[in-house]
């Protein structure tokens, strides 16, 4: 599905929306609303960020796994920090109300959307590729090389962060204890160590 809004070209893939279908039905804890609520606050900083610095995106496309965010240009490099920056820090402005929320009416459901907020920030700001973490360390060695060598060294980073997370997987699997989730975390830090910007 592709449609147009305030100039940005929106497109929805077939995928995404089986995707999100499976895990709204498979989901037995309640979190998945929550947790696209605190995706949507994550990637409303990144826009909000883009358009006060006039580089509104070209395209927003929404696949499985991942919300890509086209931009018609690149801003300097100090304005691509702000804009990687701001959504992690959208996450932990949310994070700071909602758990003040929680000391000052004891809402458990806030905490737990508190809790969301922080660990997807957390989360986003690994340095590896695909995360804006990957993309504040590609910008830090882009000091000191050219950039196609920075997002080579960072997709190194990934590669071995993304065996090291299914290490994990095989352990915590050896010892009685599968979390399928971590072999998914693994699975998609491999993709993202292979993919070329």
């Amino acid at each position: 599905m592709k449609f147009k809004l305030f100039g940005t070209e929106i497109y929805v893939s077939f995928l995404f929306c089986a995707v999100l279908c499976f895990m709204l039905v498979v989901d037995r804890t309640g979190l998945i609303i929550p947790t696209l609520f605190a995706v949507f606050i994550h990637e409303s900083g990144h826009l909000l960020a883009m358009w006060a610095a006039d580089c509104q995106p070209r395209a927003i496309r929404l696949i499985p796994a991942s919300v890509q965010i086209i931009r018609g240009f690149s801003p300097k490099a100090h304005g691509e920090v702000a804009i990687t920056v701001c959504g992690p820090a959208a996450n932990l402005v949310i994070f700071g109300v909602l758990l003040a929320n929680y000391y000052i009416f004891k809402s458990r459901q806030s905490l737990i959307f508190a809790i969301l907020n922080l660990v997807l920030a957390l989360f986003n700001l690994l340095p590896v590729s695909g995360l804006d973490g990957g993309t504040l360390l590609t910008i830090a060695f882009a000091r000191f090389t050219d950039i196609y060598k920075a997002e080579a060294i960072v997709r190194i980073i990934t590669a071995v962060f993304a065996f090291a997370v299914f290490l994990l997987g095989v352990y915590l699997w050896v010892s009685g204890t599968v979390n399928l989730s971590v072999f998914i975390v693994a699975v998609y830090l491999g993709v993202c160590s292979f993919i070329k910007k």
